[in-house]
């Protein structure tokens, strides 16, 4: 029995266990073309600090200077859908905020890898009154949509 135990022991401490890869967060782009977010410089600052927090969630290295991997980040499309439904006194609003962002993934400047990433949530509202809230960003839908699409992107490059 023992020489079973140490047989299935040994076999298992030979698996090849994954190392964490150092990345260093580059630059993050805003190349929105439409909308209130066109040009906005802080939802890049945003978006670098939610890609850093995803990449040390993941059990990756963070560094701070351009070492092995360097990911650069473009944020090609970030607005909201919103779907209204009205009967009489009965309203709701579906808002659906929709993130796409490339992650182009450096080894010694070379890119050896590129992908799209996109991303949703959604909020539901619903009243018995109309009250018009403008189609405005919800913090919380969008924060949910930006760390799910940056998730997603890093799972496919790192």
């Amino acid at each position: 029995m023992k020489l079973l135990f140490t047989a299935i022991l040994m076999s298992l401490c030979s698996i090849p266990v994954a190392q964490p890869m150092s990345v260093y967060v580059g630059t993050v782009t805003n190349k929105v073309k439409i909308g209130p977010l066109t040009g906005n410089k802080n939802l890049a600052f945003g978006v670098k600090n939610v890609a850093e927090e995803a990449i040390l969630d993941k059990g990756h290295d963070l560094v701070n200077d351009s070492s092995a991997f360097r990911l650069d980040l473009e944020i090609v499309y970030f607005d909201i859908q919103q779907t209204a439904t009205g009967v009489s006194v009965f309203h709701k609003t579906e808002n659906e905020t929709i993130i796409r962002i490339k992650g182009i993934l450096y080894t010694n400047d070379k890119k050896p890898k590129e992908y799209v990433a996109t991303g949703k949530s959604s909020e539901i509202s619903t009243s018995t009154m109309i009250i018009d809230e403008g189609g405005g960003f919800n913090q919380a839908s969008a924060r949910s949509a930006l760390k799910k699409t940056i998730i997603n992107l890093i799972e496919k490059l790192l």
